[in-house]
């Protein structure tokens, strides 16, 4: 009986224990904190190679940063010189005037007594005019070889320091052949540095521009070369303005450099010794002696009147250059149509100035497309002819010519200014841009005489 009881007890004990495992598992494994022991020098490994890769990073990234830096920095340091151009190197050239006996030299003096001999005072004759010494002291002197080379040595130290700013102007155009295959045309002409600012060269040239330059290029006269650009250009004179930055020019050419001064042509007298500079003889740095053997004022020229000066040296088709006075000064220039023959002309410098000032300012100059010529008051009262300027021509296809403008017409205003001469309506140009729309106030002649009329023009640029 004792040994049944053991053994249901047992039974009852195991089964106890069973059903008190079978809960364990039912119940859901509760886990408060899960560890897990890394390898401490495998984590030091990973962070000194996450610091070296970041460290390349930044080296290779400044490296990059670098080089775009230089590549561009030529190109932005000009940019950024010509958007925040300032006032202070804008260019202005001052008008020239011809110059006029002054007031102590046409006048009198007041006090007579002081010029004229008293008559208490004994006069005393002089023994020989000062006037006669000078002339019989010249033409005793006997001239000989000697002079004749220390005049031309004198000369010849002009030419030496105008050329230290005389170039070439080489322009590459891509265009096309009669087989469409594609060529590079090249042209070249003498010019001068006639201005140096802060930032760039100045170079004055009598190339005509053509359309499409691809490249411009400047060659001083120690034989540096220098990329350059057309700051503007004037294709009815056939001038332009080249500028070349002063960070492209090495610093013994910009030592070397002399800018030539522009003179004044007004005051160009017939007989006046000149020198030709630039390319007079086909090769850049060429010059030639010779003297002024004509001076034409008020010639024609379209929206503008020039003086022309010529002298009696001989130049090829080809030639381009300066006349330049004895002073080192710029008093001409040569252009197309005045060079090719022996007697070779040049306009005068002052009647490009107003011009040269504009283009060196990068402005486009305004084209009306007149070549006219002053009706004086004179001719106005022989002629009766209104006062203002005479269309010789409407330049076909002009701004002029497509307003309605004609030969024989009377130019008297531009809008509310008054136009006498030729000079007033350049001056009224100078003032306006391309595109912008005037209004010409005319008299044309009719059966009943002078009749006014309006037409607007819209002008071109030149």
């Amino acid at each position: 009986m004792a040994d049944l009881e053991n053994k249901s007890q047992e039974e009852l004990d195991k089964k106890t224990q069973e059903e008190s495992e079978q809960e364990e598992a039912a119940e859901p494994e509760q886990v408060f904190v899960r560890e897990r022991i890394l390898d401490r020098l495998a984590g030091r490994r990973r962070r000194v190679r996450r610091v070296i890769s970041l460290i390349a990073s930044a080296v290779i990234f400044g490296m990059v940063a670098c080089l775009v830096f230089v590549c561009l920095r030529p190109y932005m340091e000009e940019w950024f010189r010509r958007e925040e151009q300032t006032p202070e190197t804008v260019i202005h050239l001052p008008r020239d005037e011809e110059t006029k006996p002054s007031e102590t030299e046409t006048e009198s003096p007041a006090d007579e007594s002081e010029q004229l001999p008293s008559e208490t005072e004994p006069q005393t004759e002089p023994t020989k005019d000062i006037k006669d010494v000078v002339e019989s002291v010249v033409e005793s002197y006997q001239w000989n070889i000697t002079d004749y080379e220390n005049l031309y040595r004198a000369l010849g130290e002009i030419a030496d320091e105008v050329n230290q700013g005389i170039v070439t102007v080489t322009t590459r155009t891509p265009t096309t052949d009669l087989f469409d295959n594609p060529i590079e045309t090249e042209g070249r002409a003498s010019g001068v540095v006639w201005n140096i600012t802060s930032y760039e060269m100045l170079i004055l040239t009598g190339y005509r521009t053509q359309e499409g330059e691809a490249t411009v290029e400047v060659t001083f006269h120690n034989g540096t070369k220098a990329a350059a650009s057309v700051k503007s250009a004037d294709g009815r004179t056939g001038i332009a303005i080249v500028s070349v930055p002063l960070a492209s020019v090495d610093e013994e050419t910009r030592n070397q450099v002399r800018p030539v001064p522009l003179g004044n042509s007004i005051e160009a007298r017939l007989g006046q010794p000149v020198l030709l500079a630039g390319s007079p003889k086909d090769f850049v740095g060429s010059v030639a002696y010779g003297m002024i053997t004509y001076v034409r004022p008020g010639v024609q020229r379209e929206d503008m009147d020039v003086r022309m000066i010529y002298t009696d040296v001989s130049t090829s088709s080809q030639a381009t250059g300066f006349v330049v006075n004895l002073k080192g000064q710029i008093i001409g220039v040569l252009t197309d149509g005045t060079t090719g023959s022996a007697t070779t002309g040049a306009i005068g410098i002052s009647d490009l100035k107003s011009s040269i000032e504009r283009l060196s300012n990068g402005s486009v100059l305004a084209y009306m497309g007149i070549i006219g010529q002053d009706v004086t008051e004179e001719i106005s009262e022989s002629r009766q002819i209104p006062r203002g300027v005479y269309v010789s021509e409407a330049v076909l296809e002009g701004p002029a010519y497509h307003a309605g403008l004609q030969s024989g017409d009377v130019l008297v205003a531009l809008d509310e200014t008054e136009i006498l001469s030729v000079n007033m309506m350049e001056s009224f140009l100078e003032g306006k841009l391309p595109e912008e729309v005037v209004t010409a106030h005319v008299e044309r002649v009719g059966r009943d005489g002078y009749m006014k009329m309006e037409f607007d023009v819209t002008l071109g640029g030149r």
